[in-house]
């Protein structure tokens, strides 16, 4: 296994699914909420597995006898793209919904230093996916927008200052 040093920095959210998240929290925003009841945010948690190196799968198999310079490049494009897309192991997008500003506060200080994909890694590198891969590595990518973060922080803090007014 590879994983990067540091934070863990994964893909950003596609664009289609950032604008559904905004619309999600212009209608959270626009409701008002019962003071007594106590609110809760979401937090989004991505994670990816990907292989390490993709050369080895590459090289060798990717290769055009076409004479125009401009169809062999796009024709070895479209082969490379089609291994690579062959390669995909996949992800998983969890909602995590937090009542607490100490656990959602917790949740962002293991992201941050790196315990959440060092937990992560022994849920999602499992036995079966080793196998799958053979002897290539992989490297588990983990994410949270700091957005998603802050904004839920917020609230949370509001809440807590609602529940603890005299």
């Amino acid at each position: 296994l590879c994983c990067p040093p540091g934070p863990p920095l994964g893909p950003k959210r596609p664009g289609r699914a950032r604008s559904l998240l905004g619309t999600q929290r212009k209608r959270r925003k626009s409701a008002t909420p019962d003071p007594k009841e106590k609110q809760t945010c979401d937090i989004r948690l991505r994670v990816r597995a990907e292989y390490c190196q993709h050369d080895s799968a590459l090289h060798g198999n990717v290769f055009s006898n076409k004479q125009d310079p401009l169809e062999r490049q796009f024709e070895r494009f479209n082969q490379a793209n089609t291994i690579l897309k062959s390669r995909d192991l996949g992800s998983i997008i969890c909602d995590i919904k937090f009542s607490e500003l100490t656990y959602l506060d917790a949740f962002w200080r293991d992201y941050i230093n790196g315990s959440l994909l060092e937990a992560l890694k022994g849920v999602f590198i499992t036995d079966s996916l080793k196998q799958a891969v053979g002897h290539e590595a992989i490297k588990l990518l983990v994410n949270v927008d700091e957005e998603d973060y802050e904004l839920g922080r917020q609230k949370l803090l509001r809440n807590l200052m609602l529940h603890t007014a005299p």
